[in-house]
């Protein structure tokens, strides 16, 4: 049961937070069904991911952790790596005194993953050599006399740090980063961190960080008293999600492999007209904003998203939630691109398609968190919230009844309380 969300835990355990950035990994790795068209043209079922955003958001730590968990994965970075280093060289054997080919990063990587890390300081000649491998899934070579074609079957997942180091959500996605539109548009997903200062996220993230230096240390690893009998449920306790236990690194590995070499998930015909639609209103979306580029590409990695999220169910076939969760993250991925100043307001005009596979009671709560932002900012830290306020919210998400949520874990775990008389939520001393 909730197997996604046990996979999408086990991605990076030990680094708290961004689950948007998990979502794309864990879908990257199991990977969608590749296609033959009519036996002639190939569509690729690897899914490619850029992590772009502020530094010490632990975009390498995902990196080398994939590098570890992946079964066949080759890591390197965009300063290290040249366009020879990453597609193919040739050079001449020292015994036959022939020229000979030899496979690159992508290469090498076949059926695997790719991991380009510092991937904007890479020079313009050098990414122009893997637009190729990353739609095509090949590199051809045409080299001292070696004419020949290499297969680069691989999800390529990409990090990179913006323009001048920091994020910028005024600023359009492009003007922040030095990436030109046909290497973002072969991206599938694309996820935008930022280092925002909240004092409820960084309260939570500063006791799991303590919580696992603690208990990784080689005195306290095996001990079960103290501080360390803590670990994880600081962080935890309050959400639906410590119900989804992480997977041991050993078992992904094996599930991660049985996976892709048994089960090919395929799309059923009923589910399309759902896709199609999210698709042209998020092409109306993109010619008037500045942000993500949208083409007939994204189209194509919403299926392979929910046939990746369908394998991770071991299904032969796509649900309605595998769309739905991809739908979700294509959003997430087109929203987290625009300026601060747009995107509340497409929020809310895909508030169905996005919402809709979240727990009502993880999505109240994001709001409510925003609600008690909006209140630090104003210095009313210390002053309850009116219900109200909370329910006007929730209706533009379709949440009439906020009765169960003022009842549930979620809730309650925070440390609020619900004030039925006043009418109001009491917010705890420590936010």
């Amino acid at each position: 049961p909730r197997i996604v969300q046990r996979i999408i835990n086990s991605v990076a355990p030990s680094i708290h937070g961004h689950e948007n950035i998990k979502t794309g990994i864990a879908m990257a790795i199991f990977g969608g069904q590749e296609k033959l068209v009519k036996g002639k043209t190939k569509l690729r079922g690897d899914i490619n991911v850029l992590l772009l955003g502020d530094p010490g958001v632990a975009k390498s730590q995902f990196l080398k952790y994939v590098e570890k968990t992946a079964n066949r994965c080759v890591y390197t970075t965009g300063k290290g790596a040249s366009a020879v280093g990453l597609t193919a060289a040739v050079h001449k054997d020292p015994a036959t005194r022939e020229w000979v080919l030899e496979g690159g990063a992508l290469v090498l990587a076949d059926r695997g993953v790719c991991l380009i890390d510092e991937f904007d300081k890479m020079n313009d000649q050098d990414r122009v050599s893997i637009h190729e491998a990353m739609e095509q899934q090949s590199i051809s070579i045409s080299k001292a006399g070696i004419v020949t074609s290499l297969q680069a079957r691989c999800s390529v997942i990409a990090a990179a740090n913006p323009i001048g180091g920091r994020y910028d959500s005024s600023r359009t996605f492009s003007d922040n980063v030095e990436l030109t539109d046909p290497i973002l548009s072969r991206f599938d997903v694309l996820c935008v961190v930022k280092d925002v200062i909240d004092p409820i996220t960084d309260r939570r993230l500063a006791e799991f960080v303590v919580n696992s230096h603690v208990k990784a240390h080689p005195k306290n690893f095996n001990d079960d008293d103290g501080v360390a009998a803590g670990f994880g449920n600081t962080t935890n306790n309050n959400n639906d999600e410590d119900v989804a236990e992480p997977l041991d690194q050993e078992m992904l590995k094996k599930y991660i492999s049985y996976a892709k070499r048994f089960v090919h998930p395929r799309i059923k015909l009923q589910d399309t007209p759902k896709i199609a639609r999210v698709y042209s209103e998020l092409r109306k979306e993109s010619v008037t904003r500045e942000g993500m580029p949208v083409a007939v590409r994204h189209l194509e990695s919403t299926i392979r998203m929910a046939e990746a999220r369908a394998r991770m169910r071991l299904s032969e076939s796509v649900s309605p939630e595998d769309i739905d969760h991809a739908i979700s993250v294509m959003l997430d991925s087109f929203i987290g691109t625009q300026k601060q100043s747009v995107q509340k307001s497409l929020k809310k005009k895909f508030a169905r398609y996005a919402h809709f596979h979240r727990d009502f009671d993880s999505l109240l709560m994001e709001i409510l968190r925003g609600i008690v932002r909006e209140m630090n900012r104003l210095d009313r830290e210390n002053e309850p919230i009116k219900c109200h306020l909370l329910e006007h919210r929730a209706k533009e998400y379709g949440v009439v009844d906020l009765r169960p949520f003022y009842r549930s874990q979620t809730f309650l775990g925070e440390g609020f309380t619900h004030d039925a008389e006043a009418n109001a939520i009491i917010i705890p001393p420590a936010h």
